[in-house]
């Protein structure tokens, strides 16, 4: 394991297990990285919730991550997906064209005969529940990482690493503020149980850049 490659300081150990501890309390241990900008959205929260989502296995799109989650809810999504590949195609390309997909429809039907009356009803409907979206809300976002991330109603200890954040926010204060916001406000709502890390090669490169200088200036 990670763990026991790494030549770490008996503190550092007794953290890990502690961690550890903690996790089988929780909802055991989850972890989530990558870009905001270069995510399925050029929204910040919907950007964020495309990393969490690819994390747990989900589509990365929003509105198709929603109508998964809800298969799963429903205790239907194995049931579903293995009618849609016995029919010989394939399930994430099937959800790309959810609105379309009459192999979808028909499974769907098959599981929840109560959902419409034919094919071309279900798939109006699930147009109307399922609308893509370029951004989502607070409230909404927080909904989805807890639906997304949840085991059997427990949520796990979580870390998310968004890597270059500096280059992704670069000048834009609006950006900064919005980044800003969706991490605050899961912190608020998840509290200890949600950590956020970010990254920025600006920061790394400008380090350099003044040890470099310093070190020139102070050298014999």
């Amino acid at each position: 394991t990670a763990r026991g490659l790494a030549n770490l300081p008996t503190e550092i150990k007794d953290h890990f297990k502690e961690l550890t501890t903690q996790g089988n309390r929780h909802g055991g241990l989850h972890a989530a990285s990558g870009t905001l900008g270069q995510g399925a959205s050029d929204y910040v929260r919907t950007a964020m919730l495309s990393i969490v989502f690819k994390s747990a296995g989900l589509p990365e799109l929003y509105h198709l991550a929603q109508f998964v989650i809800w298969l799963k809810q429903q205790g239907i999504e194995e049931q579903v997906k293995q009618q849609v590949e016995a029919a010989g195609k394939d399930w994430l390309k099937e959800l790309n064209a959810l609105f379309m997909s009459p192999v979808i429809a028909k499974a769907l039907l098959s599981a929840k005969p109560d959902l419409a009356n034919d094919e071309r009803e279900l798939r109006e409907v699930l147009r109307a529940e399922y609308k893509r979206v370029d951004d989502v809300s607070n409230d909404q976002m927080v909904n989805a990482i807890k639906d997304a991330l949840s085991v059997d109603g427990k949520f796990p200890l979580t870390l998310i690493v968004l890597d270059e954040v500096q280059q992704y926010i670069g000048d834009n204060a609006d950006r900064a503020y919005q980044v800003q916001e969706a991490v605050e406000t899961c912190c608020k709502h998840f509290k200890g149980a949600l950590l956020f890390v970010a990254t920025g090669q600006n920061a790394r490169s400008e380090e350099r850049r003044v040890g470099k200088e310093c070190r020139s200036r102070w050298s014999p």
